[in-house]
């Protein structure tokens, strides 16, 4: 897959088919052979937003998006909003509440903004807040930006819509169903790696520049991947199932109500748009925020290959610090949990600050109540062990006695965690701090029963 491949996409609205290397960034063949320079490049790993763009009406970090993913697609760029001499009112905004100044971060800034109002017309200050909260502005402030963004809401008429090109013929970067993606693995074994939302992956390649990112291949493209569905019995997710989608999902909400709760505060709007729960579960990380709440659900996660398909329990999938039972030849179709009717639940984290942060620690909660007490109750920790854990002690403890119970379940807690010292945080902090959050969901959950 070194060889350069055909893709075809719009861009602003004209048609464009280019040839791209299998290195290649969204954002370099935007700069440097699309010539469309708004797009900056600010951190290279997604959390500044200077190089937002829109694919498909979707808000992304165009630094964490391979040239190939966007085959078949609809672009945006900054250079799309001016209609002749005439701004866009998100343009106009920034200029009138005086929310620009450097020419790096506001390009982004702007394009965030545009977003949020097609989507929100008129949204509340919190909304503006989170819509803006992967971009960073290193200089104007953000009083200002979000000011602009208000104003520009009682002005602004919906970007024009954009028809996607018709994309080419497939190709081993962008297989368009799961029997060619399981054929380029299979075919390219030890050589070739999946790849949906790259928000983990990308920033992982970043040090090692094109070579990090040689023998990636494409997985959103493929439709058995996608979807939240009710299966009678069972709620199941698809592993390209992207955090927005699940943060929206009505089912989620009322059977698993902490996923959608955790996959809000990952990252800002660009990564939740293009982080995927398969990659979440792929990438091994013990403090991955859409895990723990897989854990307090029973979840069971689904892996399929050329010749086999198998099921392996969330809680067993994982046998140390990033190391799964996913096989070279493997991957991840979904994940599927126990619908449960009644259930309640929290997910609670504290990171080093509120946005755009790596958990310390984390916790997820699933209670069920009746009239006689607890009936069923799964607590599961992250970011406090090599992978992330669950809580036996503490469950039994709240199964038995309830809120009475909480302090033991606590100590259930301290003792149950097995943190480190490391640069984010100590292990004392996090082992208290996960008693202190077991306290919070308990409450979250149950108050008013």
């Amino acid at each position: 897959m070194s060889e350069p491949v055909e893709i075809a996409f719009t861009v602003n609205g004209e048609w464009v088919r280019r040839r791209v290397e299998p290195e290649q960034r969204l954002l370099d063949l935007l700069r440097d052979d699309l010539r469309l320079t708004g797009a900056k490049e600010g951190c290279g790993k997604g959390e500044c937003g200077a190089c937002s763009v829109l694919v498909d009406g979707e808000l992304v970090d165009a630094c964490l998006v391979m040239a190939f993913q966007v085959d078949g697609t609809a672009l945006e760029t900054i250079e799309a909003l001016a209609r002749g001499d005439r701004l866009d009112p998100v343009q106009e905004g920034f200029i009138a509440e005086g929310g620009v100044q450097c020419g790096i971060c506001i390009p982004g800034m702007v394009m965030a903004a545009r977003a949020l109002l097609d989507r929100i017309p008129r949204p509340s200050y919190e909304e503006i807040r989170l819509g803006l909260a992967g971009n960073l502005c290193r200089c104007t402030g953000y009083t200002k930006i979000f000011a602009a963004v208000e104003a520009a809401s009682h002005e602004v008429s919906p970007i024009r819509k954009r028809e996607p090109a018709a994309p080419v013929a497939p190709h081993a970067l962008r297989p368009r169903s799961l029997e060619e993606a399981l054929e380029v693995l299979e075919q390219g074994r030890g050589e070739v790696r999946p790849l949906a939302g790259g928000t983990d992956l990308l920033v992982q390649a970043m040090d090692r520049g094109a070579r990090g990112r040689a023998g990636l291949f494409d997985l959103t493209a493929i439709p058995e991947l996608r979807g939240i569905e009710d299966r009678g019995d069972e709620i199941w997710i698809g592993a390209a199932t992207t955090h927005t989608e699940m943060m929206s999902s009505e089912l989620l909400a009322e059977f698993l109500p902490s996923l959608p709760q955790a996959c809000s505060v990952i990252g800002g709007p660009q990564i939740r748009n293009r982080g995927t729960l398969g990659g979440n579960l792929a990438n091994g990380s013990p403090a991955a925020d859409a895990v723990p709440p897989l854990y307090a659900a029973d979840a069971v996660v689904e892996l399929v290959s050329v010749t086999d398909r198998r099921d392996i329990p969330v809680d067993r999938f994982y046998s140390g610090y990033r190391r799964s039972a996913l096989a070279d030849d493997e991957l991840i179709l979904g994940v599927r949990f126990p619908k449960r009717l009644g259930v309640r639940g929290s997910f609670l984290r504290l990171g080093q600050r509120e946005a755009q942060a790596i958990s310390k620690v984390s916790l997820a909660l699933g209670v069920r109540l009746t009239e006689d007490g607890v009936d069923w109750v799964r607590i599961s920790l992250g970011a406090v062990a090599p992978t992330v854990i669950r809580a036996p002690r503490a469950e039994q403890v709240l199964l038995e006695a309830g809120s009475a119970g909480l302090e033991r379940a606590q100590q259930a807690i301290r003792e149950s965690a097995q943190p480190i010292d490391d640069l984010r945080s100590t292990a004392e902090y996090r082992r208290e701090m996960a008693a202190l959050l077991l306290g919070r969901a308990w409450r979250q959950a149950t108050d008013g029963s």
